[in-house]
């Protein structure tokens, strides 16, 4: 293996999640071994060494915070999906929740790199100089993605708010229920989650704006809007919530729906390189302000 490369580091870190998912789920339904108490955090602990080892090299590669192409989003936004678990497994000893995060992110980790079209070498283009032209939106770029990482983490909350529920009302619980929270701990985390979350948007819309005024014409009006919107749909499920008018399974569905509309519309990220007839401009790209020419 090398461990220069960043395509080969990413495939042993998702290898790692893998392991992680499966061991977690052998201690919960099969295996009571006690060296298995600890393993799957530490598993996922050297997953995660080797996935920011990953995106570093790619970053020096790209001269930038590596976000740009999907492949690259993707990994940035399991990245800050770990992130967040390992921050919050030092508050709140959930072993099933990293296990629900090892398992997404191989899945997805493994699924981007499955596709080399989603991993273009746009570094390698004539004229290039550095992915971002702005260091405010490099800034924009990284915290918008950090705040989608987030709301994976909300999505899996929900979800296991759900399979809760579910046990609840039947008045049935199974192998898997008996290891959550009490589903009262979930609603919670998730408000929690979801306050962090927008928190981190609108900070990412604002340092996006700053930008957007002294540069009009670098930004997409389209991706902008998309961006808008999601920041919206959150804030609005954020009220709600808080005034009570949309909360348990609905706001659990909600948070869930909006996520995928939020993976969704990184469909429309696309590279852009701004060129003249006299200086060659730095590649500009950007979770929400790229455009097409």
């Amino acid at each position: 293996m090398n461990v220069n490369d960043t395509r080969e580091l990413l495939w042993l870190a998702g290898g790692l999640y893998g392991l992680a998912f499966a061991i977690g789920f052998l201690k919960t339904f099969k295996i009571n071994w006690t060296p298995f108490r600890e393993t799957p955090l530490a598993v996922i602990s050297l997953g995660f060494i080797l996935h920011t080892r990953a995106l570093y090299i790619r970053g020096l590669d790209v001269h930038g915070c590596p976000l740009g192409n999907t492949l690259e989003r993707i990994q940035f936004i399991l990245w800050s999906l770990i992130l967040a678990f390992l921050i919050l497994r030092l508050l709140w000893r959930l072993d099933l929740l990293g296990s629900f995060c090892a398992g997404l992110s191989f899945c997805a980790g493994w699924l981007s790199l499955l596709f080399p079209q989603l991993d273009s070498n746009y570094w390698l283009s004539e004229n290039y100089e550095k992915l971002f032209s702005s260091p405010w939106i490099e800034l924009h770029a990284s915290i918008a993605i950090f705040s989608y990482g987030l709301f994976s983490l909300l999505t899996i909350v929900c979800s296991m708010y759900l399979v809760q529920r579910k046990a609840l009302l039947a008045r049935k619980f199974n192998k898997l229920s008996s290891f959550l929270p009490p589903i009262q701990e979930l609603e919670v985390a998730a408000m929690r989650l979801l306050t962090v979350g927008v928190l981190f948007l609108t900070i990412s819309i604002i340092v996006g704006g700053m930008h957007w005024t002294r540069h009009p014409e670098l930004v997409s009006h389209a991706k902008l809007s998309v961006t808008l919107v999601l920041w919206i749909g959150y804030f609005m499920v954020f009220v709600l919530h808080k005034t009570g008018k949309l909360y348990g399974s609905k706001f659990s569905k909600t948070s869930i729906t909006l996520y995928f509309v939020t993976i969704g519309s990184l469909a429309l990220v696309n590279t852009r390189t701004k060129e003249t007839n006299t200086t060659p401009q730095s590649v500009i790209t950007n979770p929400e302000n790229s455009s097409n020419e």
